[in-house]
């Protein structure tokens, strides 16, 4: 009898921790850290300057003419604008300036050095991913994005009051001892790939 007793002492408690066990165990998963080796932050460094240089899955070389490049790749732009001027308030390069916009598609600015010899996207805004490096599209996740250039801290960009509705804004950078950082921004929303943005600051001392 007394074994009886013990057991119905026991039974209330067992059947208390039993409810309270699934509680615990629908706790939100943290995500795990990614933890990167040596060998992958230098191919994340690999991919990341590859890409912020040109986005697009077509190579091109220091001969290649960067507004016939992107014509040829996406065709006529809906708009295109063209001036001259100095390359920053109080610089001494001169640089033609062209802006080619592909409506809800790409936003491009290229930079052509007048006398001296330079030409570079100066930005790159891009919300269609069909011919995108590394194979990245609507698809892409936030972890896809760490595999290919490594984790960083995210920003909360501009966005509707619900969540749901708000950017997560990946951002990088990168530079070598040239004229050129990169700087690429990459937003998700609802956990997938929304645009990717790049900006290219220019030295002009060292062009």
């Amino acid at each position: 009898m007394s074994f009886v007793r013990r057991l119905v002492k026991i039974l209330p408690l067992m059947q208390c921790l039993l409810l309270l066990l699934p509680a615990s165990m629908c706790k939100e998963k943290v995500e795990k850290e990614i933890i990167l080796t040596p060998e992958q932050e230098k191919q994340n460094g690999l991919n990341l300057a590859d890409f912020v240089k040109c986005p697009f899955s077509e190579e091109f070389d220091s001969n290649t003419n960067l507004e016939k490049y992107v014509t040829k790749k996406f065709g006529k732009p809906d708009s295109t604008r063209k001036v001259r001027e100095m390359l920053y308030d109080y610089s001494k390069v001169v640089a033609d300036k062209t802006y080619l916009t592909y409506e809800e598609r790409y936003e491009i600015l290229i930079y052509r050095g007048v006398f001296r010899k330079f030409e570079v996207f100066k930005t790159v805004f891009i919300l269609d991913f069909t011919d995108i490096k590394h194979g990245m599209n609507k698809e892409t996740t936030i972890k896809d994005i760490e595999r290919l250039f490594g984790p960083r801290e995210v920003q909360s960009g501009r966005g509707k009051e619900n969540n749901s509705y708000s950017d997560t804004i990946y951002s990088y950078t990168y530079s070598d001892d040239g004229p050129y950082t990169y700087n690429l921004d990459i937003g998700i929303r609802k956990k997938k790939l929304r645009y990717i943005s790049i900006d290219v600051k220019i030295n002009d001392y060292k062009l």
